[in-house]
């Protein structure tokens, strides 16, 4: 008996050991692809960068990963590709704004389904904030019901555009969005020149990147974009406390959760099964490499990390939710007339 059970265990190792070199000779030779579903310049660019130099140099074979931008409609372009079009041999990684799971709640024709990517990890949570500049013509919410504010946006299915218009329904703000920016850099940029008065989302790794913004006074946050409070903003209310009506802050925590998803990297529907382990494998090597930990804190990038089974779970849970919560987030965060 003692013998069988060594004989099933050498047999165990060697099978491993020789998924572990197949896993290596396919990518000593195969580079990986790092879509990114945003512009240059914003804080979703910048982790996925950040990935993109350190993961395969935790991956069997070091294979070389070369992020692509693929901006468009909140990351929906780069879901829909990555989903339907992308290779499944685990030669493609994505990150893409956390929104795109609410985008294909409030359209199920969207062409992925997004419990059924196949998730890595989270490289950090996604810590949102809504602000106005200095020159703004309304300084807090209560003045923004008052008075027409005018906020730079990506596309219409980002929390840049999605939750100033909820507000605008929920409490009566009055916010006008500008789409087009096709990043958090492009959003503060239009800011900075005078052509919007803030932005209704931008992330708080891209706000660190403008350090005379603080400095200067020149800008004002109005609210977190998040389940509760920011630690490093405890004065500033989530977009849950701007609203009394119980079905409204159960729409708005949908939102909400979105920061808990937050730089997540993933890779298509039905990946490879032994070179997704071994991606999620290296992913959790990475997070804990010093090098890299170092390198995320030199560039003022958060490092939040999440396993891909955990939140490939957490995922599942937000795209389930009951269809009378996800109907008011669609009918809240519908474009005006």
């Amino acid at each position: 008996m003692r013998t069988l059970a060594l004989a099933f265990t050498a047999a165990l190792a060697a099978q491993a050991a020789s998924a572990q070199q197949s896993v290596g000779d396919f990518y000593r030779s195969k580079p990986i692809s790092f879509i990114i579903g945003t512009g240059e310049g914003g804080g979703y660019d910048f982790s996925s960068r950040l990935a993109a130099q350190y993961l395969g140099k935790f991956l069997p074979g070091n294979p070389t990963i070369i992020p692509r931008n693929m901006p468009g409609a909140g990351s929906i372009a780069a879901a829909e590709y990555v989903y339907s079009v992308a290779p499944k041999d685990g030669t493609t990684l994505a990150m893409f704004q956390p929104t795109f799971i609410l985008e294909k709640l409030n359209d199920p024709n969207r062409k992925y389904v997004s419990q059924d990517l196949t998730y890595i990890g989270r490289m950090d949570s996604a810590t949102l904030v809504g602000l106005v500049w200095h020159n703004s013509p309304a300084q807090t919410i209560e003045e923004a019901k008052k008075t027409e504010v005018i906020l730079s946006a990506n596309a219409a299915a980002g929390t840049s555009a999605t939750i100033p218009w909820a507000l605008n329904r929920m409490i009566g703000t009055k916010f006008k969005v500008i789409l087009g920016y096709n990043s958090s850099a492009a959003m503060g940029l239009a800011v900075e020149r005078g052509e919007a008065f803030g932005n209704g989302s931008t992330s708080w790794d891209y706000l660190l990147t403008k350090q005379d913004w603080f400095d200067e006074k020149k800008m004002k946050i109005l609210y977190v974009i998040a389940l509760e409070r920011f630690s490093k903003l405890p004065d500033v209310p989530t977009v849950l406390e701007l609203t009394n009506d119980p079905r409204n802050k159960n729409a708005l925590k949908l939102i909400a959760s979105t920061s808990s998803v937050g730089r997540a990297i993933v890779a298509p529907p039905q990946n490879e099964p032994t070179r997704t382990a071994a991606l999620r494998d290296a992913y959790a090597a990475m997070m804990k490499d010093p090098t890299f930990l170092a390198d995320a804190e030199k560039r003022r990038l958060g490092v939040d990390p999440l396993d891909g089974k955990a939140l490939q779970s957490l995922v599942a849970d937000v795209a389930t939710q009951p269809q009378d919560i996800v109907d008011l987030l669609k009918e809240m965060t519908l474009p005006p007339n």
